[in-house]
């Protein structure tokens, strides 16, 4: 036991003694984070707004399709009922809600359309409010040729509400998924580089000719490598807390809770991955280019910048296996949603199948010369 304890010391110290490596697992993760996260680029997709039709007739279908444009959409709508809609905006998955009355077209009275807004999000109100009068003012005056004193305002009126929504927005979106990015650049280029290095440098060889057995050696790199996971996705989550005003679950102590497991399921993937790459790859030459094809397409295409839904269906079918995606899912669900580890049962079996697929490899093909 004394020699795991010793060995694990030892590599830690070498790990922080290494600058790269920090930066690399750490500060450029954070850099990242920061700069989409200040630049909020999420402001500038068209709003996704829920639609509820309840007049179900022909005026209300008009109305819809002018407004859901497919070639260009200026609003992106969710059809759907009224209670699961405002559940949605509720939790900020989407940014308003239009509710069409029954009567909606009718020639007596005046229909009065319904909207919801997150007040956290102005822009996304002014842009729905200016799109629905301008698209009944077009349908229902200009190509019908109504005359002045039947003007919009006769026949339609808009009536806004408000609610405060519990979404975080692009940078509730990001911070999670930064951290779940870290966590596996950490894990591999950390092992690859480290595990090279000692092949090529004959460490390894010598330590077999001491009482160390390689299960010492991989158990102290698996912990100090684990405890680094911890402590980096600790500090990116509070930056984000900090410097971008991102709230992180229910605030309870149970959310660090489900974030240390998560993170730990997260850090065993992709620790073991890299032992499989630095196990077959001779030099760092050979090494570098495979660990960037394996984790390159999982940084862009497992969800850490926008959300995969944006992608082609074929796409998107085939990303949501990444084991990327499971990682940044699983702090997603619990630092926006709330969620408890017990409820991610999903999340959990694809990290524990792929690294039981990646631990395989490694035990096949790792060699300690």
């Amino acid at each position: 036991m004394r020699l795991y304890f010793v060995l694990t010391i030892a590599s830690l110290k070498m790990y922080f003694r290494n600058r790269q490596a920090i930066f690399w697992a750490l500060f450029f993760p954070m850099l990242i984070m920061l700069i989409f996260g200040l630049l909020n680029l999420g402001q500038f997709s068209p709003p996704d707004v829920g639609f509820v039709d309840n007049a179900q007739n022909e005026a209300s279908a008009t109305f819809r399709d002018a407004i859901d444009d497919g070639e260009d959409p200026i609003l992106d709508l969710k059809i759907d009922n009224e209670t699961t809609l405002r559940e949605e905006l509720r939790v900020g998955n989407v940014d308003a809600l239009i509710i069409i009355p029954a009567g909606f077209g009718n020639e007596d009275g005046v229909a009065s359309i319904r909207t919801v807004f997150d007040s956290r999000k102005p822009q996304e109100q002014g842009v729905t409010e200016t799109v629905i009068r301008d698209t009944l003012d077009t349908l229902f005056l200009d190509l019908a040729q109504v005359p002045d004193e039947y003007r919009v305002d006769s026949r339609f009126s808009v009536e806004p509400s408000y609610i405060e929504g519990q979404g975080e927005g692009f940078r509730g979106f990001l911070v999670p998924g930064i951290a779940a990015m870290a966590i596996m650049q950490g894990g591999v280029f950390g092992v690859v580089f480290s595990l090279i290095r000692f092949k090529t440098g004959g460490v390894l060889r010598r330590l077999q000719a001491t009482p160390i057995g390689p299960s010492h050696f991989l158990v102290g790199q698996i912990a100090t490598r684990l405890m680094v996971t911890v402590l980096q996705t600790y500090v990116l989550i509070l930056v984000g807390m900090l410097a971008l005003r991102v709230s992180i679950g229910d605030g309870s102590i149970l959310t660090w809770i489900d974030l240390t497991i998560m993170a730990l399921f997260g850090g065993a993937l992709f620790i073991v991955l890299g032992l499989a790459i630095s196990g077959w790859a001779k030099t760092e030459d050979v090494a570098a280019p495979v660990a960037n094809i394996v984790t390159l397409p999982m940084m862009f295409l497992s969800g850490i910048f926008f959300p995969t839904e944006t992608f082609p269906d074929w796409l998107n079918n085939i990303s949501q296996f990444f084991p990327l995606t499971y990682l940044a899912d699983g702090f997603r669900a619990i630092t926006v949603d709330g969620a408890s580890i017990t409820s991610l049962g999903p999340e959990l079996l694809g990290l524990g199948i792929w690294t039981a697929i990646a631990f395989a490899i490694a035990t096949r093909v790792f060699r300690w010369e």
